[in-house]
């Protein structure tokens, strides 16, 4: 049988842990004696070890055993988690992820690179080589004296979580014991769903355990239930201690005995192999006995009831299509009840109160279920920002700094596309608040402030939107230095006119740095271009704000999610367009005093004494259109970089939620469209992308501050 069909479930489950276990490491780098954490983080190492075992990585396994010693001697006192410790830890831990990354990938990873990593595991716990054989490194085996081995079958009572008490406290307890192996769920009690009483534990286990303790101890562990259950405690003999699973089960099925499977171990080769080329048994029986072996290690990736579910991502995505076809539906039964002038008694008649009810429910629950497929799709940031402990403690230690990164809001929740994409993003602005933002502890304490930075990243909701910070208390933006720059490179011809929110934002254009030497963390002139591009790629806008001596926050806003928005329909011509609300200010038809021509400028028009560039959108689109004086027609204010455009159409038609759509790979990618939506009365319109159409108006717009 091949054990590869299990390494998905590895890898999902690994990949949680190793994320528990590097969280968990830098959190006891600051909170040493903290027992639970460490309790934690040894718990997880010991899945990895156990769980990669179980599904034929043993070098996975054997590699995590040495990790896992290490945070046994931590829990007995005997070791300190130092800071050259857990900076060890995190590099292991690396090294498993390299591990597990190359099972996904289906490679074969050179184990000889870990051999290195593994003595110098080995030295903190004061082996040397000769003491332990990088090559012959035992799995399982606990430190200690004599060990014992016990099979223990345990039926709890039926009633137990009525009775307050959880099965996985007593795996718990004897985990502390111990080693458990071989663990098997029988799951054949389980009622069919209809009569299923989630209060009611169907379930019962049986195992192998290995500990230093004896019969008595473990029994006391269930002596609270051993009345209400049935508990089975059976030392195992000698003959029985040295087989392995598969040869246990092969003996029990009567297919070789145990001699047999005794004289196969002494060979380094797979167990089932060995005993075919024997002659002892054939191919078809061992793989009859791997299969069951196969259930049994299914189950053990089987995790406790709990809260939540992992759903797959293309069926998720298949329900959001599914409510986006419903929300045109409703936007269809809409137009044809109320969007014919004239007809609306006749099609209505004696039942126009019933339909109103039917209509009512209907976009009730409609809203209900988007909400509901949406919050699906929706992930608390803490995933993402939690890996940035560790960036911060190895950015601040190659450059000298001591540098504490605070995190809030982590249970705010984005869109998983959304949050996919923010990561990189802000790897850009946590390194640059390092680099460049976080004076060295000298420089700081010289200037009155605390030795130790601050680096604060936090999220919060508001309204339809979600906002992530990265705020420092370092030196702030050098608005001179910054100037000085720009004129140099030729990017501004003039500083004259130029506001400090102007001359803050030119660090985020394409190649704009200031930094004086190039270094591994920033100064290439990539970074803050492409933090922009990127957040505007998700709808979303980046704002600066800095106090020289005192520090920089860069505020990013994000929508909730890019599936659905709320639009505001205009007419051009005989098109129909959608803009995006959240770009959207507010609408108008200005006066004619307001609206004026400025030489090099165009069309400006004047909105409560600030005078708003004008942008034609027919132009731009190269459409027809019936109002170009837009003092006929209406002028939508939207903002981008914190300036205000004004777009001018013929009429609005009003607001709506829209789900977006990709115009697909057949479909040019056109830099003012961000895709289109089907519309209540079956036509296509496009949404227009705000950023792009700025961008394709600067060819006729002036840059504040420059004479282009």
């Amino acid at each position: 049988m091949d054990l590869r069909r299990f390494h998905a479930a590895f890898i999902e489950e690994a990949s949680e842990h190793i994320e528990i276990v590097e969280n968990g490491l830098m959190q006891l780098e600051k909170a040493p004696d903290d027992a639970e954490l460490l309790n934690s983080i040894f718990r997880s190492a010991h899945t990895i070890k156990g769980s990669s075992g179980t599904v034929g990585l043993p070098d996975i396994s054997r590699f995590t055993h040495i990790m896992e010693e290490i945070l046994e001697s931590m829990r007995a006192g005997e070791l300190r988690p130092a800071r050259e410790m857990i900076s060890t830890l995190l590099e292991a831990l690396d090294m498993i992820k390299e591990m597990v990354a190359a099972v996904a990938s289906e490679e074969q990873f050179p184990f000889e690179r870990c051999h290195d990593l593994m003595s110098r595991m080995n030295a903190l716990r004061g082996l040397s080589p000769a003491d332990v054989s990088v090559e012959q490194a035992p799995v399982a085996v606990v430190a200690g004296g004599s060990r014992n081995r016990f099979l223990i079958r345990f039926t709890p009572p039926q009633n137990l979580f009525q009775c307050g008490m959880d099965p996985v406290k007593f795996f718990d307890e004897l985990q502390e014991m111990g080693e458990i192996s071989e663990l098997t769920c029988e799951t054949e009690h389980v009622p069919r769903l209809s009569e299923l009483n989630y209060e009611e534990l169907y379930l019962r286990w049986t195992f192998r355990l290995t500990t230093d303790r004896g019969e008595q101890a473990i029994r006391e562990v269930f002596e609270f239930i051993e009345d209400d259950s049935e508990i089975s405690v059976t030392p195992l003999p000698e003959s029985d201690q040295d087989i392995p699973l598969l040869g246990k089960l092969l003996v029990d099925e009567g297919v070789v005995d145990a001699e047999d499977v005794r004289e196969a171990l002494t060979q380094q080769k797979k167990l089932g192999e060995i005993l075919v080329e024997q002659g002892k048994t054939s191919s078809a029986k061992v793989n009859g006995v791997l299969d069951k072996q196969a259930a049994r290690q299914a189950d053990s990736f089987k995790k406790a009831v709990s809260t939540s579910i992992r759903v797959d991502l293309k069926k998720l995505d298949h329900l959001v299509n599914l409510v986006g076809e419903m929300v045109i539906i409703h936007s269809m039964f809409h137009q044809v009840m109320y969007g014919q002038a004239g007809q609306e008694d006749e099609l209505r008649g004696n039942n126009a109160e019933r339909i109103d009810t039917i209509f009512s429910q209907l976009q009730r629950i409609g809203k209900d279920i988007q909400e509901g497929a949406m919050a699906l799709r929706m992930l608390p940031v803490g995933e993402v920002f939690q890996r940035f402990t560790r960036l911060v403690r190895e950015l601040s230690s190659s450059k000298g700094k001591d540098i504490e990164l605070i995190i809030s809001g982590e249970e705010t929740e984005l869109d998983k596309g959304v949050l996919e994409k923010i990561a990189d993003p802000l790897v850009h602005l946590i390194r640059n608040s390092v680099d460049h933002g976080i004076e060295p502890p000298d420089e700081r304490a010289a200037a009155g402030k605390p030795r130790q930075a601050t680096v604060y990243l936090m999220a919060y909701q508001m309204g339809d939107a979600v906002y992530i910070d990265v705020k420092d208390d370092g030196r702030g933006l050098d608005k001179e230095k910054i100037i000085a720059k720009a004129l140099e490179k030729g990017v501004i011809q003039t500083a004259v006119g130029l506001s400090d929110d102007d001359a803050h934002n030119l660090i985020m254009l394409p190649g704009f740095s200031t930094a004086d030497r190039i270094t591994d963390i920033s100064g290439r002139g990539v970074g803050m271009d492409v933090v922009k591009k990127n957040i505007e790629a998700l709808n979303g806008t980046v704002q600066i704000r800095t106090r020289k001596g005192v520090g920089t926050t860069i505020s990013i806003r994000l929508p909730l999610t890019l599936a659905i928005i709320d639009g505001l329909t205009v007419g051009i011509g005989e098109e129909v367009y959608i803009i995006p609300i959240t770009s959207v200010i507010e609408s108008l038809r200005p006066d004619r005093k307001d609206v004026n021509s400025v030489s090099e400028q165009g069309t400006v028009v004047n909105v409560r004494g600030e005078c708003i560039p004008l942008i034609r959108l027919h132009r731009l689109l190269d459409i027809s259109c019936r109002k170009t004086d837009p003092r006929e027609g209406i002028v939508v204010v939207t903002q981008h970089d914190n300036n205000k455009y004004g777009f001018l159409v013929d009429e609005l038609l009003g607001e709506q939620q829209i789900v977006l759509k990709n115009l697909g790979s057949a479909t040019p990618k056109v830099r003012d469209i961000a895709g289109g939506t089907i519309m209540g009365d079956g036509r296509v319109a496009l949404v227009l992308d705000v950023v792009g159409i700025v961008a394709a108006a600067q060819q006729q717009l002036p840059v504040r501050g420059s004479e282009k």
